[in-house]
């Protein structure tokens, strides 16, 4: 699935803007990167193809609120409309924001897992409604519709910090993203010493930038392209596109469950997963042939030994095709040689049956017609009929009690 991931340009959404680009052919991987007007963008390729829209850093703010846990949940799944959620919003922030909550456009992220005894927190995104609808308007026009809205930088989780550095940003400005939120700061030694003083930091520059940046922060810094940058930040699960901007709810799982199954099979930290599921499937795939294997082999031994069996008593046979049949019927030959008949022949069923027929029951007629025997008898119950039945099935012969009759016949008759 190939990925165009674009900054929409600070300050205007005209379709005359130059936009930054990378052109991703699996989400991991730089394919092509540049800047290029909008109608000279890369195509995306293939099935699943999406546009990924970047909001840099500076067109957003970043706001921490504690909401009752309800209230969070509504906001998460997308459950309020979002006139309602809006409200909720500007009332929760009403003396964060500066501007009218109506010019400006929100988007909620789950915080830090609360105590058991805290109210939960989240992180308000916040930047120019206007704006943020004029870029994406341009995009829509161009045939381009944009699948997710990512920001440049976000929040990062407790125990960890970043400080980049970009010739995007002014000649002296850094941004910093902690577990408090996402600051431009200008490089003064006090906000220095402030990113220094976070835990787990990891200081990332542009190749513009990095002699500047190793002035400031030492020789641990980090080379990162641009298209490093973006590629990095699209990856971020963190969706922009809510409220006015959201699909329906049906379509927002749709997208996140895509979004999870593109995650699981092309994401890097998944690749542990992908590659104990593939291990797993061949150990099972081997397990199953060694077992039909093995079974194949039992059947064989078993077949051989039958087989064996047959050509040592019965040394006339030679060629074995069914040994359970022709055994049978060898030792059926033997027997009327012998004078003593067999189970399968219909003249032995009469003193089968005559020790089995109750007091009471009498038999009225007798049919032969091939192989077929058939009894017509009264005054027989349903139990003694079963009886009967059950004992004549038990000395190799087929019978039924039907309409007042027993039908029988030898069990190798069809």
């Amino acid at each position: 699935m190939s990925t165009l991931i674009l900054t929409l340009p600070f300050g205007t959404g005209g379709a005359a803007s130059a936009y930054d680009y990378v052109l991703t052919p699996d989400g991991q991987q730089i394919g092509s990167h540049g800047q290029a007007a909008l109608d000279l963008l890369p195509a995306q390729a293939g099935r699943g193809a999406e546009l990924v829209a970047l909001i840099p850093a500076r067109a957003l703010s970043w706001h921490s609120i504690a909401v009752p846990e309800k209230v969070l949940r509504s906001l998460l799944s997308g459950r309020l409309e979002p006139a309602r959620a809006r409200g909720v919003l500007a009332g929760l922030l009403e003396e964060q924001l500066l501007d009218d909550p109506d010019q400006l456009h929100f988007a909620v992220f789950a915080g830090a897992p609360a105590g058991p005894d805290q109210t939960p927190t989240a992180w308000v995104a916040v930047c120019d409604r206007a704006w943020l609808q004029a870029g994406l308007q341009a995009l829509e026009s161009a045939g381009r519709p944009v699948a997710r809205i990512v920001a440049e930088c976000t929040p990062t989780a407790l125990g960890s910090a970043q400080a980049l550095l970009s010739a995007e940003l002014a000649p002296a400005q850094m941004l910093l993203c902690t577990p408090q939120g996402v600051t431009l700061l200008p490089l003064l030694p006090a906000s220095i010493g402030l990113a220094q003083a976070q835990p787990g930091l990891e200081v990332r520059a542009e190749p513009a930038v990095m002699e500047l940046a190793q002035k400031n922060f030492g020789h641990a810094v980090l080379l990162q392209t641009r298209a490093q940058h973006l590629l990095l930040a699209a990856q971020s699960p963190w969706n922009l596109a809510q409220l006015e901007l959201s699909a329906s709810p049906g379509g927002r799982f749709l997208k996140r469950l895509s979004a999870g199954w593109q995650q699981l099979l092309q994401g890097s930290q998944w690749r542990p997963l992908r590659w104990g599921l593939v291990a797993l499937l061949l150990v099972q795939l081997v397990a199953v042939n060694a077992l039909a294997w093995r079974q194949r082999s039992l059947l064989e031994a078993k077949r051989a030994s039958v087989q064996t069996v047959l050509q040592q008593t019965f040394p006339e046979v030679q060629l074995v095709i069914d040994a359970p049949l022709q055994m049978q019927r060898a030792v059926d030959d033997l027997a009327r040689s012998r004078g003593a008949g067999t189970d399968a022949d219909l003249g032995r069923v009469f003193s089968i049956i005559n020790p089995l027929v109750p007091p009471g029951m009498v038999l009225s007629a007798i049919e032969l017609s091939g192989k077929q025997l058939q009894l017509t008898a009264s005054g027989v119950t349903p139990d003694a009929a079963q009886r009967i039945t059950d004992a004549l099935q038990s000395r190799g012969l087929r019978a039924r009690w039907q309409d007042g009759q027993f039908f029988i016949t030898p069990k190798e008759s069809n």
